[in-house]
């Protein structure tokens, strides 16, 4: 029963230590992007009531950027109390181990990772999206998604194509070469058009004011100059896109089903989107990175036992996070596969956590 009390106890007091810090930045976090757009509301005619609904909006994406540090300092704050009061002793001379202090621990940073995932996908995505569609409507903006420099290749219905500028807004490509192949992989025709345009109704391109080149043994080719043809590609709008920030902020499913696309596509945009969609799928990993670290300190020191906790946390948060912006720019480049981009560093802190606590119990 012993037990089960200080089980309760660790939990009830590093949850809401965790808990109210994580609101109070948040909100903090709200202030500064308040007052970083409000030269953007004043400037459009936005009320201060209009803007801090649309800043409000970011309340679910700033609270879990927040939720990893603030759960850290709750850890920190709870053991190096149990320290510096030497309560800790009671509990180690009643039989209990200091692991066996930490399970309470531990079972909270697996319910913060899967809390944080469900409330991103569902709470902070929506609403970012929300508060991002508010300012273009409000700043009249019109452009939508428009990417530069585009080359897809879809092998498998032999055709590939080239586009120098896509524009969401009305979904069209400009200045669009199309080169459809055979089965053998031989280049059948290639159009060159000033515009393509989607048709949803049929799902292909029509393509405006193209000139088509048909390869010919006798004349070298043909040339043929036609007002509309329509295109045998049918590849969704959303894969001429930027996906690089799109893939953080669409429909889960939606984002595999695209990176899935891509990689037979674009191999060089495979490694980028893959990367940013593997980022957001292990980003709710953060709290349980954040407080292994909490756990995996010395808290043996003789005076001011919070704070030399803290700094050496933090010290290996900026090692964390160091190594995962070199290994995510590593996964982007393609020489390592998306996905380790997000795993290395959680590997190794898990790591470097387990030795340290090994090494620092000890002493």
């Amino acid at each position: 029963m012993s037990l089960r009390i200080l089980d309760r106890h660790t939990f009830s007091n590093v949850f809401k230590v965790g808990f109210i810090t994580s609101l109070l930045s948040a909100f903090m976090l709200l202030g500064v992007d308040l007052f970083s757009n409000i030269y953007t509301y004043m400037n459009h005619g936005i009320g201060l009531f209009t803007g801090m609904k649309i800043t409000f909006l970011y309340f679910p994406e700033a609270f879990l950027l927040v939720l990893g540090p603030a759960f850290l300092f709750s850890v920190s704050y709870y053991l190096s109390t149990l320290y510096s009061s030497n309560e800790i002793m009671c509990i180690l001379s009643s039989g209990t181990s200091f692991r066996r202090v930490l399970r309470p621990i531990i079972l909270l940073s697996v319910l913060l990772s899967l809390f944080s995932f469900a409330f991103n996908e569902v709470v902070a995505i929506p609403s970012s999206n929300e508060k991002k569609a508010r300012m273009e409507a409000l700043t009249r903006g019109q452009d939508g998604q428009t990417n530069y420099d585009i080359d897809l290749s879809d092998m498998q219905n032999h055709y590939m194509v080239h586009a120098s500028r896509y524009s969401d807004y009305n979904t069209s490509l400009y200045n669009v070469s199309l080169i459809i192949c055979d089965e053998n992989q031989n280049i059948q025709k290639k159009v060159d058009s000033y515009k393509a345009t989607y048709d949803k109704k049929t799902g292909f391109w029509t393509m405006y004011d193209s000139t088509i080149y048909t390869p010919n043994s006798e004349e070298g080719f043909l040339i043929e100059y036609v007002q509309t043809y329509e295109s045998p590609m049918n590849l969704s709008p959303s894969l001429f896109r930027n996906s690089a920030n799109e893939i953080s902020s669409m429909d889960l499913k939606l984002a595999y089903a695209y990176v899935q696309r891509m990689k037979g596509l674009n191999i060089s945009s495979y490694y980028s989107v893959g990367t940013q969609f593997y980022k957001r799928i292990f980003s709710c990993l953060t709290p349980l990175v954040m407080i292994l670290i909490a756990c995996s300190m010395n808290y043996g020191f003789k005076k001011n036992v919070l704070f030399f906790t803290l700094v050496c946390s933090i010290c290996l948060c900026v090692a964390y996070f160091v190594v995962q912006m070199i290994s995510i720019m590593l996964s982007d480049q393609g020489v390592i596969a998306p996905y380790l981009g997000s795993l290395i560093p959680f590997a190794a802190i898990i790591v470097v956590s387990f030795v340290m606590g090994l090494v620092l119990r000890r002493q």
